[in-house]
């Protein structure tokens, strides 16, 4: 009787533990289900991610041309909700835009071509699509939209690039050349002689600024534009910067004001030297596209934690539609090119980078009476404790 219940004992123990192993087991392959499953769900959510969030739009229609679906970059494009494109043919869309239309052009399967809009304020955009089929049997078909405006663009600024480079060079370099020509001449009277070496001066004074200007543009992109951070007056400095235009405004009949540039005042921690660059490529810009007898209006102001430095003129102004562009590099505006041919583009450029090297901002606001205001900010200087 001893020997069965030790057997029976041992039968219920064995029976317990395979019951617990296979309990075990069921729960960690259950569980290791339950992760696939979540890991699943994580995938199909990141790839939805991932879709709605591509630089390409991505545009699903059938063989009757109604849309199934797209993600959330087309809706952008098209401006249209994605709610409102699901079920219908582009010819059922309220106010379909042109890139909605143009999507549905006759087209072969992979074939790539290109559609170019203007928007309201008159910028063009340009718009690559791609065809590629998805279902032969259901007639499914994937647009694939991408927009290469950027790269259109900056294709369009190598092209000009190259021009400026041209012209910067060469013309100053032909009117060297010509006057130094003239003055190798006998019997050149005093007052011609002095005319010609003002005009081989004058434009080696171009040359001379523009080069510096690129190698400003090489050292910032490089990583090399070097900056010694210290307490700075910007009241001080505007003042400086500002008096190295006298004659110019004298000549010009321009008048220079000054709203509340107080010394000791405007206190910043930078680079005094890159700093009085970027007031000074500020006020070249106004004064450059200001008319003679204009104004120009210098300001200082300043919050809790930044100091705000603006110039003001009543020049030409800026074509709405330049103003998203007005710090890119060698970018210039169709009306600054009306007005003063010689400019070079990179100013504004080197402004936003040391502006942004000091942690502070650059802007530009249109002034409805005609004229621009320029400004930057840089964070008030606060003493180390």
């Amino acid at each position: 009787m001893a020997n069965f219940a030790y057997v029976l004992f041992i039968f219920v123990l064995l029976i317990a533990v395979v019951l617990f192993v296979f309990a075990r087991f069921s729960f960690l392959f259950l569980r290791r289900i339950d992760e696939k499953e979540e890991e699943g769900k994580l995938l199909q959510e990141r790839q939805k991610e991932m879709v709605e969030n591509m630089v390409e739009g991505l545009v699903v229609h059938d063989a009757d041309g109604k849309i199934l679906s797209a993600n959330g970059t087309a809706e952008t494009f098209l401006g249209t909700p994605i709610a409102d494109l699901k079920g219908k043919k582009s010819n059922e869309v309220n106010n379909a835009s042109q890139l909605l239309r143009a999507l549905f052009m006759p087209m072969k399967d992979r074939e790539e071509f290109e559609v170019s809009f203007k928007n309201e304020r008159g910028q063009d955009f340009f718009y690559q699509i791609i065809q590629v089929p998805l279902s032969k049997e259901r007639g499914e078909v994937l647009k694939i939209i991408r927009d290469v405006s950027r790269a259109k663009y900056l294709d369009r600024m190598k092209s000009e690039y190259v021009t400026i480079m041209s012209h910067k060079f060469f013309t100053p370099l032909t009117n060297i050349k010509w006057a130094a020509g003239v003055l190798a001449a006998k019997d050149l009277d005093e007052q011609k002689k002095q005319g010609n070496i003002k005009n081989i001066i004058d434009n080696a004074d171009k040359l001379i600024e523009f080069t510096s200007h690129l190698l400003n543009i090489t050292e910032i992109e490089e990583g090399l534009f070097g900056y010694k951070f210290e307490k700075t007056d910007m009241g001080e400095l505007t003042k400086s910067a500002a008096s190295n235009y006298s004659k110019e405004i004298t000549r010009r009949g321009i008048t220079i004001s000054y709203n509340d540039l107080r010394e000791n005042f405007y206190l910043v921690k930078g680079d005094r030297n890159r700093l009085e660059t970027a007031v000074a490529n500020y006020l070249d810009n106004a004064v450059k596209y200001t008319s003679d007898g204009g104004t120009v209006e210098l300001s200082l102001k300043k919050d809790k934690d930044n100091v705000w430095f603006s110039v003001k003129d009543n020049g030409v102004g800026v074509s709405p539609e330049s103003a998203p562009d007005l710090f890119t590099k060698f970018f210039r505006d169709k009306r600054a090119k009306e007005v003063h041919t010689e400019g070079s583009g990179v100013g504004l450029f080197i402004v936003k980078n040391i502006i942004e090297k000091h942690g502070g901002k650059v802007g530009y606001d249109p002034i409805k009476t005609g004229g621009s205001l320029f400004y930057f900010t840089l964070p008030v200087y606060k003493e180390e404790k």
